[in-house]
């Protein structure tokens, strides 16, 4: 009985505490709440970006012991709970259910107490790397104001950007910076978040503070001022700094000034600056300006001193430098040469056959391009050049010299003829240039025909036609270019009405690079016999016993290359390479074979250069400055400088470069450029514009300043030179500022034929007008011998030694001569340029930028005469007023027709403009001019004859200038069988366009 009412007694107890078991649970929830809610304080404590006080963790502990105070027991629900289960605790102590309760409590309580233990090693863990981010903020900010003081420079900006501490703290905080109440460390985050935006910053700051603080030294360095850019230019600190000066803006007083802000205001010892100038007479200048005018003892280079002393320093001896590269060349061609026939072939090809390139029919717009391209080339053939020599004549048969008068100043109309003619003269086949037809042809219409080429000897006639492979002449107009191909066939049926024989070329012979190949095997199948003339005597005929400008030309060409060649470092095995290369090329036959014949012409005068140092035990500059780069390289010598300074920079070649950046790299210091790339003229002695427009490539993140504000020109002056070299978009702008004006700033004198001499006395004429005669002129000259124009002059005595020149009339006057070369860097009050004509060695001069130099330059400068371009701007802003233009009435310099062209320069001549406003009607970019024939009537003819032959017989049109609107040539005052009068197309009968006059 009594097991039977325990029995009942369990079962009541334990059904009761189903009954409270829900409450029990709910209670148990909370317990896991407030573990989870103390688990999420702890994780919050490890992210904490703020130290973690002891205050903090009692405040988290006090938080989850009040509230544990409510859990005695699992089941501390209330009282009756409480009651109820104490009382049947023996009983509920076997149930499963409250087991499984008491369990879950017991695991609970334990983590909520083991949670909070932990919270002092949390603590201890967070403040640890919390401590260490700020105390490396604090690093940071240090460094910063530290390096604040001075300029910051990239290679500074660069340490601190890839320090792991800073980088690995800036991480970890840069996420809580509006939690942090740290100062300093959100600054820190700040700053490294924005640190090229903020390093910008304080450096403008740095640079105003050091422009106030210095503000005296700056208002007086060798007694001048210094304007805004200038002191900025000094006082920015970068590690490399380029600063464009242009021309006139006292670039050396900047060099002079930045030398004594260095040593007077920054404590810079004098050994420690390396001060380079190009040239011994501009060191010198410098010299004289630091060193005796501003008392620093600075030693002032040339890259020929500095690599002299690099290699006696560290060899115990100054080699011979070899200077001669020029008498080499010549020596080569006098003596060399003349002695391998198959080099004096290719010579003569060269200038026969590729001395010009041609250009595509169809990449001309209209035949106005097609001239204008060609206006520039020399068409006088090999027969005239040698038959101007009169012991070539009286070597040959009495039939040449007969015919010398005839061949003497022979000049074909297009390159191609040039080329036929040249390899009709080579191979010793006669010809005659644009004979009359043997059958009469002219009318009242047309003139008698005339075939490009005729072969005496054979009876047979040349026609090159211009033309491309579709039977089409893409460079004319459609009218003009009917005519032309109707002419073609005219030409061809009348040969076929005389039975005569007749010879067809094209120019896209020329464009494939067949040319040549076509015409042998066109007068082969006619048994015409090739007989080679003798390439020596021609040789020595043209270009050994005479000056020939072009072959002059030709040998600056060379000396050009070989500079470049070496200043790259290369050996004679790279010719190799660039014939390989130059075969490889397929996509212009043309240029392939030129380029093969050049390297071909050009190596043997290497090596002849080569040996020639070789046997004189002498190096030459390249080798020179090579030899003291590699000692650098290989710790041969030490050196102490902090800071490179390098005037002149536009000239740098890459041998220069390598040398100043070994230096460089072995020493830290920091350098500044200071040049021009407008005045970058100097490719022939090795110097590489890209070195200078590509400064980032050679020198790396670097501070661009500029110098604008010119001294010697007017405003009005820089503002056409600047926007006329800057057409040319490798080139860095600039915006050129000064307080000079002058309104007429480049004035162009025209002269007819041979009057250069009255233009250039009407010049001086002006000059002694406005500045009487105690002045200076300076006349210039695109080459050497374009002072020549001097020669027989009884009114000029020139001095050979310095190039000064007295003038009769006016003998107080100072007059030099100087090529546009050694002008640079100079100044005089007034210019006269002498040589402005669209020639081969004109102005600008085709052969000394020829594009063979894309070989041994870093990139080639595809802008159209890009160096001549910034030659000419050189020239014209050697001025401290105005500079005089010498300028023909025919072939004008492409340059001088683009200072009329897009800044309205007028053209003068006799008070008045002598070119009509009449354009060509057939070619449109030449002019009509008032010309007169045999007998003295007067015409029309086109300025660019003999390429255009258009001509108009009616000069009337100069005062009624109508053009008809069918054709769009002139129309000229006719009358009709009624004596009425109106107008007609001057082009009747092929337009029949008509006008009544009113």
């Amino acid at each position: 009985m009594p097991n039977i009412l325990q029995a009942i007694k369990v079962f009541f107890v334990k059904r009761k505490f189903k009954k409270y078991n829900l409450e029990i649970r709910v209670h148990l929830n909370k317990l896991n709440t407030y573990e989870q809610s103390l688990i999420l304080d702890c994780e919050n404590l490890k992210k904490q970006k703020n130290i973690i006080s002891d205050e903090q963790l009692n405040q988290i502990k006090v938080k989850y012991k009040n509230k544990l105070e409510n859990y005695n027991t699992f089941y501390s629900v209330n009282n009756t709970v409480i009651a109820f289960i104490t009382k049947e605790q023996s009983i509920l102590s076997s149930d499963r259910g409250f087991l499984q309760l008491e369990k879950e409590y017991d695991q609970l309580l334990s983590n909520i107490n083991n949670q909070l233990q932990l919270l002092p090693h949390i603590k201890d863990e967070v403040n640890s790397k919390l401590e260490h981010h700020f105390k490396t903020s604090y690093e940071f900010i240090k460094t910063v104001n530290l390096l604040r003081k001075n300029y910051i420079t990239h290679s500074m900006y660069h340490e601190i950007q890839i320090d792991s501490r800073f980088k690995n703290s800036f991480d970890y905080l840069k996420n809580d910076i509006n939690e942090i109440n740290d100062k300093t460390v959100k600054e820190f985050i700040i700053y490294f978040g924005n640190l090229s935006k903020y390093i910008n910053k304080w450096n403008n700051e740095y640079v105003n503070n050091e422009l106030r603080i210095h503000k005296d030294l700056f208002n007086n360095i060798d007694g001048k001022s210094l304007d805004i850019q200038q002191r900025t230019a000094i006082v920015t600190d970068e590690d490399a700094n380029l600063i464009l000066a242009g021309a006139g803006s006292g670039k050396t007083l900047t060099i002079s000034g930045k030398v004594k802000y260095l040593i007077d205001r920054k404590g810079v010892n004098p050994d420690e600056i390396l001060l380079i100038s190009f040239t011994k007479k501009a060191s010198e200048e410098m010299k004289e300006r630091i060193s005796k005018k501003l008392g620093l003892n600075v030693d002032v280079m040339t890259f020929h001193k500095l690599g002299l002393q690099i290699i006696s320093t560290s060899n115990g001896f100054k080699p011979e430098v070899f200077d001669e590269l020029d008498k080499v060349i010549d020596n080569y061609f006098k003596t060399q040469i003349i002695s391998d026939n198959s080099l004096l072939q290719l010579l003569l090809q060269f200038f026969g056959f590729y001395i010009n390139i041609p250009k595509d029919l169809d990449e001309f717009e209209d035949l106005g391009e097609y001239h204008e391209h060609y206006k520039n080339v020399d068409f006088e053939t090999l027969k005239s050049k040698a038959f101007k020599q009169k012991e070539y004549v009286k070597k040959n048969t009495k039939k040449l010299a007969n015919e010398y008068k005839t061949y003497s100043g022979e000049q074909v109309k297009s390159l191609e003829e040039f080329i036929i003619a040249n390899f009709l003269f080579l191979n010793g086949i006669d010809y005659i240039y644009e004979s009359p037809y043997a059958y009469n042809t002219a009318n009242q219409n047309y003139r008698q025909y005339k075939p490009d080429f005729y072969l005496p000897e054979y009876d047979i006639y040349i026609e090159h036609f211009g033309i491309n492979e579709n039977f089409r002449a893409p460079h004319l107009s459609d009218i003009e270019e009917k005519i032309y191909l109707e002419g073609i066939e005219w030409k061809r049926n009348t040969h076929k009405q005389y039975q005569t024989t007749l010879i067809e070329t094209y120019s896209y012979y020329n464009k494939n690079g067949i040319l040549l190949e076509k015409l042998e095997e066109k007068l082969k199948n006619y048994n015409i016999v090739f007989n080679p003339v003798d390439f020596k005597e021609l040789y020595s005929a043209i270009y050994d016993q005479t000056n020939d400008r072009y072959f002059t030309e030709f040998k600056k060409l060379i000396a050009t290359f070989i500079n470049l060649f070496k200043s790259n470092g290369f050996r004679a095995n790279k010719f190799r390479e660039f014939k390989n290369d130059n075969n490889r090329t397929k996509n212009h036959i043309f240029l392939q074979k030129r380029n093969h014949i050049f390297f071909s012409l050009v190596e043997p005068i290497y090596d002849f250069y080569q040996k020639q140092m070789q046997q004189s035990r002498q190096i030459d500059f390249n080798d020179m400055i090579i030899t003291a780069t590699n000692l650098i390289k290989n710790d041969k010598i030490s050196f102490n400088y902090k800071y490179i300074i390098i005037d002149e920079y536009q000239d740098i070649s890459h041998s220069r470069y390598n040398l100043v950046n070994e230096i460089r790299q072995k020493t830290k210091a920091k350098i500044m450029c200071v040049g021009d790339d407008w005045q970058s003229i100097y490719r022939f002695a090795g110097s590489d514009v890209q070195l200078f427009t590509k400064f980032r490539d050679y020198f790396g993140q670097h501070e661009l300043l500029k110098i604008e504000k010119t001294y010697r020109n007017s405003q009005q002056l820089i503002d056409i030179a600047g926007k006329f070299v800057m057409k040319n978009p490798l080139q860095y702008k600039k915006d050129l500022k000064s307080d000079k004006s002058n309104p007429f700033p480049i004035r162009l004198f025209g002269y007819k034929g041979n009057e250069i001499i009255l233009s250039l006395t009407k010049a001086i004429e002006e000059v002694i007008n406005l500045y009487g005669e105690d002045t200076e002129v300076l006349l210039l000259g695109r080459n050497n011998f374009d002072i020549k124009i001097l020669d027989n002059q009884e009114q000029f005595k020139i001095n050979n030694k310095n190039m000064t020149i007295k003038y009769n009339k006016y003998p107080k006057l100072k007059i030099t001569f100087l090529t546009v070369h050694r002008s640079k860097g100079l100044e005089s009050d007034n210019v006269i340029l002498i040589n402005a004509k669209n020639s081969t060695v004109g102005f600008p001069n085709k052969i000394s930028d020829d594009p063979i130099l894309s070989y041994v330059l870093t990139d080639s400068d595809d802008f159209w005469f890009a160096e001549e371009r910034r030659l000419f701007y050189v020239a014209i802003t050697r001025t401290k007023n105005t500079t005089y233009v010498l300028v023909p009435e025919h072939f004008q310099s492409t340059f001088v027709k683009e200072l009329r062209n897009d800044y309205k320069l007028p053209y003068e001549y006799d008070g008045q403009n002598m070119i009509t406003n009449l354009s060509c009607p057939r070619c449109k970019s030449g002019h009509l001019l008032v010309r007169a024939n045999g007998m003295g009537q007067k015409f029309l003819g086109c300025s660019n004859y003999p390429g255009c032959d258009y001509t108009l017989n009616n000069i009337e049109v100069l005062n009624d200038q109508i053009k008809c609107i069918s054709c769009g040539r002139y129309m000229v005052r006719r009358k009709n069988r009624y004596g009425k009068a109106f107008y007609g197309c001057s082009y009747y009968p092929k337009c029949n366009n008509t006008l009544n006059i009113e």
